[in-house]
């Protein structure tokens, strides 16, 4: 089994996936159950780190990123000799190509 360690980052999009649910539907226990099923799904990575996509198959930017998706949110991860490192998690509606690698998905 793999060791799993978050950036500061991720830890912050955690809770800013907390703050997000709780703006919107006021619910602490709908909070609490998304977050559990991120992290579940983050330490199910331990076990089976190839989960996920390989980002420069979707993005082709030349990256070792993976990401996953759970319940509206992309996980980003890399792997790092025999440790899962959590990169980022981001809202579905977040711009991740700018978030990640500071790249606009469209050009206006």
């Amino acid at each position: 089994m793999m060791e799993l360690k978050y950036t500061p980052k991720a830890k912050e999009d955690l809770q800013n996936v907390k703050y997000s649910i709780l703006d919107t539907c006021g619910s602490e226990e709908t909070a609490a159950k998304v977050l559990r099923e991120i992290t579940k799904t983050v330490r199910n990575l331990a076990v089976f780190p190839y989960m996920g996509i390989e980002l420069v198959k979707t993005t082709g930017v030349l990256t070792d990123y993976r990401s996953l998706f759970c319940r509206h949110n992309y996980i980003f991860c890399r792997i790092e000799g025999n440790c899962i490192l959590i990169i980022r998690i981001l809202n579905e509606k977040q711009d991740y190509m700018r978030v990640l690698f500071g790249i606009k998905e469209t050009e206006e």
